[in-house]
């Protein structure tokens, strides 16, 4: 295993490994209705069409949960990432050559399998590996603005194929997705796994060695690893039984850091952005009207807002906390999505048009609050003996819940027409009170001294380093210079 490490590496190729994700995410929603691919998989009813989508989703949830198992920790971050990656090469291959549903289906579930270990990893990898406290948050953030514009540059790239003929339509779109697993393999490779999971290994040699490269003063380093031990020493023993996660008498309430993550993260995604994402051009299309050209225009705009949104959310998260930023999010979001499931009730072409003007809005709001802030949270507030089971099973609720709306959302549209948004507009509101309520603020503390944050009696004294201290200490850039 390589002994060399190189955050700025890792940080690009976890992004390349989100951007991938992102782009799985998008690249069918601009060709599902076009002429090449409703020929190739003999025009698929609405159930087909979103068992296709979904399965993505759907083997993306098996994935962390791989990710999330009890011996998965044996493996390291690194590695999973880069067999994630391979196994999402594999299944574009097959997707790319299909020529029915099942096969097409087939290559989804590899490619979503691979996907879930990448985006269950990913964060914690650069959560680990980040020297600097302040920046570790929009770091990790930023890792949802590459994954939205992975979406975006495929709505761009499938709206120039719409002007090309035969099945090059779709099926170059749907490989080019090789491109960004390539790049996280090759940026992944050279490096070392995160110093913290060395010492979760007892290989503190190893470790200690990954934090002096972080880190310029070997002495900062040394504390640092001291920390990790302390906190390691707080967590011996503590294990995961089913009803601490409803009453938890832990000291250091790792399930209810757990649960809290895991409603978070499936909260985010009740909220409808997956619904949009996966059937942007059918909604503007279809639901809302819009000529196909004039759909798919809009499709690729609102999908480069979120990115450019995401990016903002990340950049100035430690502006305020990441409570303030979901708090808003969840109030604004409401009124957006209220007023577009009213107007769509309407269904006039003055008020289908004033909806787009809605979802728009709504899109703002969300992309630098609900998009980004959920998974710094969990990157930053899970124990770390069961960081990976934390982090894995708050990601395999993202997957889960997106696969219920992107399965139901369509079928629920054509059974129910404008009234399945009210399902979505709903957990927009529930969001609010869950944060309010459940959720402490994470900013400014260093993964070593979470702990603290749920209980005052685990406090790290002797020896401890404060962030100016690391931030002093490490070579490297902003994070502005790092995007």
């Amino acid at each position: 295993m390589p002994s060399k490490m190189n955050p700025t590496l890792v940080l690009w190729g976890v992004r390349m490994g989100f951007m991938s994700y992102g782009w799985d995410a998008g690249v069918l929603g601009g060709v599902l209705q076009t002429p090449a691919f409703q020929s190739a998989m003999k025009i698929p009813d609405t159930t087909t069409t979103a068992m296709i989508v979904a399965s993505f989703l759907l083997a993306s949830w098996l994935g962390c949960c791989i990710a999330a198992s009890p011996w998965s920790d044996r493996v390291g971050r690194r590695v999973w990432i880069m067999v994630g990656a391979a196994i999402q090469i594999v299944g574009t291959i097959i997707a790319a050559c299909a020529y029915s549903t099942g096969q097409l289906i087939a290559g989804r579930v590899l490619i979503g399998v691979g996907n879930g270990l990448v985006v269950a990893t990913g964060p914690v990898y650069v959560a680990e590996t980040t020297g600097v406290v302040k920046q570790r948050g929009p770091l990790v953030g930023i890792l949802m603005g590459f994954a939205c514009t992975g979406t975006a540059l495929a709505y761009w790239i499938d709206f120039g194929f719409t002007y090309t003929k035969g099945q090059v339509v779709w099926r170059l779109p749907v490989a080019m997705q090789i491109f960004w697993s390539l790049l996280t393999i090759g940026l992944i490779f050279p490096n070392a796994d995160s110093p913290r999971w060395y010492l979760l290994r007892d290989r503190e040699d190893e470790g200690l060695l990954v934090l002096r490269q972080i880190y310029d003063d070997n002495s900062i380093a040394d504390k640092v690893a001291a920390e990790i031990q302390t906190e390691l020493k707080q967590e011996v023993g503590e294990t995961l039984m089913f009803f601490d996660f409803f009453i938890d008498r832990s000291e250091t309430k790792a399930a209810t850091r757990i649960r809290d993550g895991i409603v978070l993260v499936g909260v985010a995604y009740l909220m409808g952005i997956n619904m949009i994402f996966y059937y942007m051009t059918t909604i503007f299309q279809v639901y809302i009207g819009l000529a196909p050209t004039t759909a798919s225009v809009c499709s690729g705009a609102a999908t480069t807002l979120l990115a450019i949104g995401a990016f903002v959310g990340s950049i100035f998260c430690e502006k305020g906390g990441r409570r303030k930023w979901l708090l808003w999010g969840s109030a604004l979001q409401s009124v957006f999505m209220i007023a577009f499931v009213g107007l769509l009730a309407a269904n006039t072409k003055a008020t289908n048009s004033a909806a787009a003007a809605m979802l728009f809005g709504w899109i703002l709001v969300f992309s630098p609050t609900w998009a980004p802030q959920p998974y710094i949270y969990i990157s930053e507030t899970m124990p770390l003996r069961h960081r990976h089971t934390g982090v894995g099973l708050a990601m395999s609720a993202q997957w889960l819940m997106a696969f219920l709306t992107v399965y139901a959302g369509p079928i629920g549209f054509e059974k129910v027409g404008w009234k399945i948004w009210v399902w979505f507009a709903v957990f927009n509101v529930i969001g609010f009170p869950y944060v309010y309520f459940f959720l402490r603020e994470s900013r400014g503390r260093s993964l070593e001294h979470m702990n603290e944050l749920y209980n005052e009696k685990l406090a790290v004294v002797s020896g401890s380093v404060s962030p100016s201290e690391r931030e002093a200490s490490v070579k490297g850039e902003t994070v502005e210079d790092k995007i």
